[in-house]
C-alpha cells in the first residue's frame, strides 16, 4: 500500500521531476567544475590515461545487450587502474588525494541532499491540504534547517557508502578465481546492493518528514524520524526492497544513460515514499490525489496494536 500510495502521489507530482533534473544537474556541474580545477595535477600521474581509457570503454559498452559477467570483467579492470592512481596519488600528492575524497565524499552528498528537505516541503502541502509549494521557494524557506540537515545526513551516509564499496570491490576481486563462481557474483553483488541501499532508504525514511511535518530542527527531526520509522520498519525495509529492485533492476537493463533519468525519479519517490511512511506511522490524513484521501490507523490505535503482539 506504501508503494502505490507514494506511486500515486509521484504522478500528482511529477512537475517537481524536472526541477530536480535541473538541480541536480547543476550540483554535478559544479562538483565537475571543482575536479576540473584538479587535472593539471591529475595528468602529471602516470597511471590518469589508462584509468581514463577503461572508464570510457565501460561507458561505451555498458548499455541494453550486455553480459553481466562482461559487466564484472570491466569493472575490475577500472578498479584496478583506481587503485593504482590512488597508490600514486598518495605516494606523490597525498593534498590532491584529500581534494578529491572531499569532493566526492562530502561536497558531492552535501549539495546532492542539500534539495531534500524542500521536496519534502512540497510533497507536505500537496498530502496535507493539496498546496502546491514552489521549490525555489520552499528552499529558499528551509534553508538553515537544509545545511544542518545535509551536513548530518552527509555524516550519516558514510558508513553505508563505506559499505557499499567494500563489498563491490570483495566480489570484484573474486572474478580473477572465474569457474563458476563468476556466474554467480553479479547475483551477489546485485542482492548486496540491494539489501545495502534499501537499508539506507529505510533508515532515513523519516528524517526528512519529522523536520518538514513538525518544523524542526535536523536533529529533533531525526530522533522523531526513528520513532516513527520503528513502528513499522519491516514492512517500510520491504518496499524500500521493491523500490530498489526496480531502479537497479531498470539500471542493469537500459545502462548508465537511463540514469539521467532514473535518478531524478528515484529521488522524488524516495521523498514522497518518506513522507507516505510518517504519515502512516503518525496516524495522519493525506491526499494521493485530486479525489482520494488516505485514513490511516490513529497513532494511538498502532501503539496499542504493537503492544498487543509483544503480549500474545
Amino acid at each position: 500500500m506504501m508503494f502505490k500510495n507514494s506511486f500515486k502521489l509521484l504522478l500528482a507530482n511529477f512537475s517537481s521531476v524536472w526541477k530536480l533534473l535541473l538541480y541536480k544537474i547543476i550540483v554535478v556541474a559544479v562538483v565537475f567544475g571543482l575536479f576540473m580545477l584538479a587535472t593539471p595535477a591529475l595528468s602529471n600521474l602516470l597511471n590518469v590515461e589508462q584509468l581514463s581509457d577503461s572508464v570510457a570503454s565501460f561507458l561505451t559498452n555498458f548499455g541494453f545487450g550486455i553480459s553481466y559477467i562482461d559487466l564484472l570483467t570491466y569493472l575490475y579492470t577500472i578498479l584496478q587502474t583506481v587503485i593504482n592512481v590512488l597508490s600514486e596519488m598518495i605516494a606523490t600528492s597525498p593534498l590532491l588525494f584529500l581534494y578529491l575524497v572531499f569532493l566526492l565524499f562530502i561536497l558531492l552528498p552535501f549539495l546532492w541532499h542539500f534539495s531534500d528537505v524542500a521536496i519534502g516541503e512540497c510533497a507536505y502541502g500537496f498530502m496535507a491540504s493539496q498546496t502546491k509549494y514552489g521549490f525555489m521557494g520552499a528552499m529558499i524557506r528551509k534553508l538553515g534547517v537544509s545545511v544542518s540537515y545535509s551536513i548530518l545526513l552527509t555524516l550519516a551516509i558514510l558508513p553505508f557508502t563505506a559499505l557499499m564499496l567494500a563489498g563491490g570491490v570483495a566480489v570484484l576481486y573474486l572474478t580473477v578465481y572465474g569457474g563458476l563462481l563468476l556466474y554467480f557474483l553479479p547475483f551477489i553483488l546485485f542482492v548486496y546492493l540491494l539489501l545495502i541501499n534499501s537499508l539506507k532508504i529505510t533508515m532515513l525514511s523519516g528524517w526528512t518528514p519529522s523536520i518538514v511535518v513538525f518544523n524542526c530542527n535536523a536533529v529533533t527531526g531525526f530522533n522523531k524520524g526513528m520513532t516513527a520509522l520503528f513502528r513499522r520498519f519491516f514492512k517500510v525495509w520491504s518496499t524500500s526492497i521493491i523500490l530498489t529492485f526496480i531502479v537497479l533492476s531498470v539500471a542493469m537493463l537500459l545502462g548508465c544513460y537511463a540514469l539521467l533519468i532514473i535518478i531524478p525519479i528515484a529521488s522524488l519517490f524516495i521523498s514522497i515514499f518518506g513522507m507516505v511512511m510518517f504519515f502512516g506511522s503518525q496516524g495522519m490524513r493525506y491526499y494521493v490525489d485530486m479525489d482520494t484521501i488516505i485514513t490511516p490507523k490513529k497513532l494511538e490505535q498502532t501503539d496499542k496494536i504493537c503492544k498487543l503482539k509483544y503480549v500474545i
